[in-house]
């Protein structure tokens, strides 16, 4: 729930009610995913600090941390995908 609010907070300063540029919308929402995302992964206990070998298939990430990667940021697009659409109706219906 508080990141919920913190997106809001941040994009509805970051995009204003006339501004009409979708690649600022996209970009706003973009960084909260790609944080939460990144955030919210546990690395394997396999892995190796120096040098980064985490096993296969590419060798800095295992299966399990590229489930988690795909899992989070289904649900992190999801949330802010859902705020930011909210946040679009409200300005369209002046609120």
């Amino acid at each position: 729930a508080i990141q919920g609010a913190l997106f809001a907070l941040v994009y509805r300063y970051a995009v204003r009610e006339g501004d009409n540029n979708p690649m600022l919308n996209q970009g706003v929402l973009g960084a909260f995913v790609l944080t939460r995302t990144l955030s919210s992964v546990d690395v394997s206990p396999p892995c190796q600090a120096v040098p980064l070998m985490c096993g296969a298939p590419l060798g800095y990430l295992d299966w399990s941390m590229i489930s988690q990667i795909v899992i989070n940021g289904v649900e992190s697009a999801a949330l802010f995908g859902a705020a930011s659409l909210a946040i679009e109706l409200a300005f369209r219906n002046d609120f």
